[in-house]
């Protein structure tokens, strides 16, 4: 039975039947292209950039911002 054939069928269907029938195959659809769990788990969380930089961090926050804004930038910082 090809594409057409089925939805002459389909038009023969009342109105509530092909309702539901839409919804069984969508359904259907949704469950086929659901990722699976594996394809759910990010390979990276974003947590953790929180943690795995330098614990004194907050203490040397204005020593990396002179040192950024002097190697990587055409600015300068005024003492």
């Amino acid at each position: 039975m090809n594409v057409q054939e089925v939805l002459d069928t389909a038009h023969k269907l009342s109105l509530a039947d092909r309702i539901y029938l839409v919804s069984q195959i969508m359904q259907g659809v949704e469950q086929e292209t659901q990722p699976s769990v594996a394809e759910k788990i990010p390979l990276e969380d974003p947590m953790i950039g929180l943690f795995s930089g330098s614990p004194d961090l907050s203490t040397r926050c204005e020593e990396i911002l002179h040192q950024e804004i002097k190697t990587t930038s055409g600015f300068t910082w005024k003492e």
